[in-house]
């Protein structure tokens, strides 16, 4: 089996393009993952009335998908995948989920779902040291089969047989960027080709955070941002269409108005001496440590006029922050960003562990859809 690569490049160039070169054909275990079973016979209809995604879906089907908890004012709680276990149907057993989330979040997220069970007809246990959970990553480049929320689940599952995994679901968060989640028995080994090879945890995170792939409580800031700004519409995510859930109006209302002024976004951080990246690259030598939710804020440009700025008696208004940071790795991280000050080409500026000032350049993901005008230039 190979050995993981050190020096694989990461590239997102221009506005609406990019590259990655994380070579195909490789698996990562992510330890990182927490896992919930919720098992019962109301269990479909009990996290249909949670989360943002429609049940339906994939309650007779065998591949899972992406979705969120929200509060009762619309703020992500937490972000999920939801896979069905596929156990037999034949032996009575009652329908079953696994939800995958952060291993941080799992104890707080236990009781958030515990607080709506009611009288429904549902068991919560944790089964995360039961569990194993990979990514599989075979098509960085994007430029064939790509993968769409619409393949089919037959495929799906027929692929995660393949890989010797009964649990899993195509990763469609950026298209065909981020491959498969299979989840096997613990100490079970996946079934691939002889030339995939194991990459690394930071391989994993390079990877979505250069393709502007939340994750994660240090992204996912519970209560504090709406499914939009976190990308869930693009990352299929939400389904628009489906009935009542806890958190769906100022959902609904925020889509219907067409304007979220704010996104997450890949970034790259970068000192102040340094010429502004073209385009984003991941070093993982010297980088500036940023601690998740920092605060990010407009640039400043540098001043050329030699004349005093004019006396004022009023005081300074204070500056308002344009951004939070989230999670990072090396110089590039993602950022919640005011999309008008991006559009308008501007950088941000934050400070890091020891109180230094570094700027960030956020860079448009090439799987997002053409931004609308009114996301473009209307400001919070």
């Amino acid at each position: 089996m190979a050995t993981p690569s050190t020096g694989a490049r990461h590239v997102i160039r221009s506005r609406f393009m990019s590259t990655t070169t994380t070579p195909s054909g490789t698996y990562i275990h992510l330890p990182t993952r927490g896992l919930l079973e919720i098992r019962g016979k109301d269990a479909s209809k009990f996290l249909q009335g949670l989360i943002t995604n429609h049940m339906p879906r994939i309650e007779n089907s065998s591949s899972g998908f992406l979705a969120a908890f929200l509060n009762p004012k619309g703020r992500v709680m937490y972000d999920v995948f939801i896979h069905p276990t596929n156990a037999p149907k034949d032996d009575g057993a009652d329908p079953a989920f696994l939800i995958e989330c952060d291993a941080r979040a799992l104890p707080d997220l236990h009781k958030h779902i515990a607080r709506f069970v009611l009288r429904n007809k549902v068991k919560m246990v944790g089964v995360t040291e039961a569990f194993d959970v990979y990514s599989v990553l075979d098509d960085p480049q994007g430029d064939s089969n790509e993968g769409t929320a619409e393949d089919s689940a037959a495929t799906v599952h027929e692929r995660l047989n393949a890989m010797n995994a009964s649990i899993g679901l195509l990763d469609n968060r950026a298209s065909n960027l981020m491959g498969y989640r299979a989840i096997v028995p613990k100490g079970q080994l996946l079934s691939l080709p002889e030339n995939y090879r194991q990459g690394t945890l930071e391989e994993y995170h390079v990877r979505r955070i250069i393709n502007g792939v939340p994750e994660g409580i240090d992204d996912f800031i519970a209560g504090t941002s709406l499914p939009l700004e976190c990308n869930l519409d693009y990352m299929n995510g939400v389904d628009f269409r489906k009935g009542c859930y806890v958190g769906q109006e100022l959902t609904i209302r925020t889509y219907h108005k067409g304007i979220t002024r704010k996104r997450i976004m890949p970034v790259q951080y970068y000192r102040p001496d340094e010429p502004e990246p073209e385009s984003i690259q991941f070093n993982k030598s010297d980088p500036p440590v940023i601690p998740p939710q920092s605060e990010l804020f407009r640039a400043k440009k540098e001043e050329k006029s030699s004349e005093a700025p004019a006396a004022s008696s009023s005081s300074p208004r204070p500056v308002r922050a344009s951004g939070k940071t989230g999670s990072n790795i090396g110089n590039i991280g993602l950022a919640l960003v005011k999309l008008d000050i991006v559009t308008d080409g501007n950088a941000f500026q934050v400070m890091d562990r020891e109180g230094a000032t570094v700027r960030a350049k956020a860079f448009f993901p090439s799987w997002w859809p053409k931004q609308p005008s009114s996301e473009e230039t209307n400001e919070s």
